[in-house]
């Protein structure tokens, strides 16, 4: 039996229920999305809002121990201020990191699309087949033909509607027999 190369076959069903499907999955994932950037964004402004704060103090501190009357508290300062840029440097990190995160979602979305559309594709095919052939069946008997129905492709669905219909089309055979 020779397999079909081209797994559109009925164009409308077939990008009808694809994109239907792909539709309601890309609406999903464009709210979580939506939900997860706008928390990242929110975040990533109260850090740098923090991180601008934060500054001002360890600045405002690190300009009243330049008072030569207050050297007991520069080296506790000091290591407040190494502290403080160490902490910067971790927030930093981490709003590059949600960046990076909410980017990846992005383009693992995209992957995940074409692969579903391909999915789908493949799924409508097997719908799309046996009613393709079957089309070409009734085309015959409507020119005054009888087909030779042949089986199915494995896995292909609507088999026990097929099996009906080849039923039928050996009692139109035995019928023009009888005449």
């Amino acid at each position: 039996m020779k397999q079909r190369k081209q797994y559109v076959i009925d164009r409308k069903f077939q990008l009808k229920h694809t994109f239907s499907v792909l539709g309601v999955v890309l609406v999903l994932v464009a709210v979580i999305i939506g939900i997860i950037g706008v928390n990242a964004a929110y975040n990533n402004n109260r850090l740098d809002n923090i991180m601008g704060i934060q500054d001002n103090i360890v600045d405002a501190m690190m300009a009243w121990v330049q008072n030569p009357a207050e050297k007991p508290q520069q080296t506790a300062i000091k290591a407040i201020a190494g502290k403080h840029f160490e902490n910067l440097t971790t927030i930093k990190r981490i709003i590059r990191y949600n960046t990076i995160l909410i980017g990846l979602i992005v383009v693992i979305v995209l992957l995940q699309s074409v692969v579903l559309y391909f999915v789908m594709i493949r799924m409508t095919h097997k719908i799309s087949g046996p009613i393709f052939v079957m089309s070409k069946y009734f085309a015959d008997i409507i020119d005054g033909k009888m087909p030779n129905p042949r089986k199915l492709r494995q896995g292909d669905e609507l088999q026990d509607f097929y099996n009906l219909f080849t039923k039928m089309v050996e009692a139109l055979k035995a019928r023009e027999k009888k005449k």
